[in-house]
């Protein structure tokens, strides 16, 4: 009764002083660390006032899974790569929590990486955190973003050529430029950073993650044993303008297996069977979970 009556607090004051408020920029202590956030963000913003935490349970698990089948060790002395990092939480998330103790950060929204930095100063991670204001593509280029003003997470690169009408009314967002480098080009282009030391790659890009994967087969190459937990959106692949055939051809090139880490049985599948979750969860714009790809 006691966690109900806060939970329902909570959503009163997030909801009457904060998101029914004129815009302005929340701070909250949470799980994830001391984080500042929009607060007409209706998703992460309302996850962080009511539960004050942001898929923290998730982070634990996927590195439980990951140490408790021996995919990494030694984590308190790794790197995390966060591609897509918007407002920090994750990558700070995992430094507060003492799971990895560096991080790198990618974020192309240039308001989003203001509130990275903000977020990385106030929780004193300055010597530990490396952010970047770009995105993580397959090419070099400048690419189109569009703006949701309901969820900010959910601010995504627009597939090149003519617009076409999406189940979200994708098509009315308004757009910014961005600019992108694949992760190739980029590690070639940072070669002080330890990349070594990353134990694990965490990406939310919205649908682009077939395109970061294609620009980072060098990496995944050369790096075998770093896994990727990603969020897997058939639809937002697709929008985003990945194919069924060329994201499933591009993770059967570079990974072995993988786990759904919404999965409670923490099956391990071969790759191979990618094509058929695809499938799967494309039965409805909606459909998808959290894939953890990895080499055994």
């Amino acid at each position: 009764m006691f966690n109900k009556l806060r939970r329902l607090k909570r959503r009163l004051v997030w909801l009457f002083s904060i998101y029914l408020r004129k815009p302005h920029i929340a701070t909250l202590k949470t799980k994830n660390g001391l984080l500042s956030f929009y607060s007409k963000d209706r998703i992460l913003g309302r996850s962080l006032s009511v539960e004050r935490e942001f898929e923290y349970d998730g982070m634990i698990k996927c590195v439980k899974l990951l140490t408790d089948n021996r995919h990494i060790s030694d984590t308190e002395k790794g790197m995390l790569m966060d591609v897509g990092g918007y407002i920090g939480m994750i990558g700070i998330g995992f430094l507060t929590a003492k799971i990895f103790n560096k991080a790198l950060m990618f974020e192309p929204n240039p308001d989003s990486f203001k509130l990275i930095l903000k977020n990385i100063a106030q929780n004193k991670m300055q010597e530990n955190i490396q952010a970047f204001n770009i995105a993580l593509s397959d090419v070099e280029s400048e690419l189109i973003m569009e703006l949701s003003h309901k969820n900010y997470g959910d601010h995504r690169i627009r597939k090149e050529g003519e617009v076409q009408a999406g189940h979200y009314n994708e098509e009315e967002r308004k757009t910014i430029k961005v600019r992108a480098t694949p992760l190739d080009n980029f590690v070639n282009e940072n070669k002080t950073i330890n990349y070594q030391d990353i134990k694990l790659v965490w990406m939310d890009v919205q649908g682009h993650e077939g395109k970061f994967i294609q620009g980072a087969s060098e990496f995944f190459k050369k790096y075998k044993n770093v896994p990727v937990a990603m969020e897997f959106w058939p639809y937002g692949l697709l929008r985003s303008g990945t194919t069924k055939k060329e994201f499933c051809g591009v993770v059967k090139s570079l990974f072995t297996n993988f786990y759904i880490l919404d999965d409670k049985k923490n099956e391990m599948y071969d790759i191979n069977e990618v094509d058929k979750f695809f499938d799967t969860y494309s039965e409805s714009p909606a459909g998808g979970c959290h894939l953890i790809l990895l080499n055994v």
